[in-house]
């Protein structure tokens, strides 16, 4: 992700879309879009989200994931995050290349992440020498968790990342959730309360 490209840029270039079609979509001037994404003039949350809209993307909010910078005498340093996050679809599955020179070799390394073996080998790079923003742009959190028994990863950076996988699946004392807001939406239209009263324990 191009920190310098504005929301409404990446997701207009992501529809395949030019300014000039995004503004007739969006109902506005091919000149605004290009005063929002040059950040020559800031839009309104409406304006941001109506143009999001038109390019059939939303504005979803993400957690930002803080990292440990830990050191050891024999791996060196290494990152260490305070919990899994996501990539999206298709960038968790993409072909990712990092420069030769990290590996002393004069070609980029190339990895497809789709193919499980190379997806292996790749995380176990990027855990052990990735920076916070790769990590983050091509890590998914779900994809390590199905893996992270077959990783061949030094003992302490193992033994550090352990807690944060085991959080992110251990079991959470909230409210169950209305996926997708489904039985809110039916209970409205059938008119009975939601969400339903917990039910208090009887003391004997």
């Amino acid at each position: 992700m191009d920190p310098a490209k504005t929301v409404i840029e990446r997701a207009r270039r992501a529809a395949g879309l030019s300014q000039q079609q995004l503004a007739a979509w969006a109902r506005t001037q091919q000149s605004s879009v290009s005063e929002y994404e040059s950040r020559r003039k800031s839009p309104t949350l409406e304006v941001v989200e109506r143009l999001l809209e038109a390019a059939d993307a939303e504005l979803a909010i993400k957690p930002i994931i803080d990292f440990d910078v830990r050191h050891d005498p024999e791996v060196g340093q290494y990152l260490v995050p305070e919990r899994l996050w996501s990539v999206p679809l298709p960038d968790c599955f993409s072909k990712v290349h990092v420069l030769g020179q990290l590996f002393k070799s004069r070609q980029p390394r190339v990895w497809d992440l789709s193919v499980e073996a190379e997806r292996i080998d790749y995380y176990e790079w990027a855990i052990v020498r990735g920076t916070a923003d790769l990590l983050l742009d091509s890590v998914d959190g779900i994809l390590l968790m199905q893996l992270w028994s077959r990783l061949n990863l030094p003992g302490v950076i193992r033994e550090a990342w352990q807690p944060v996988l085991d959080a992110a699946v251990a079991a959470q004392d909230t409210a169950p959730r209305d996926p997708g807001g489904l039985s809110a939406w039916l209970a409205k239209e059938i008119n009975v309360d939601w969400p339903p009263p917990r039910r208090r324990t009887r003391r004997r």
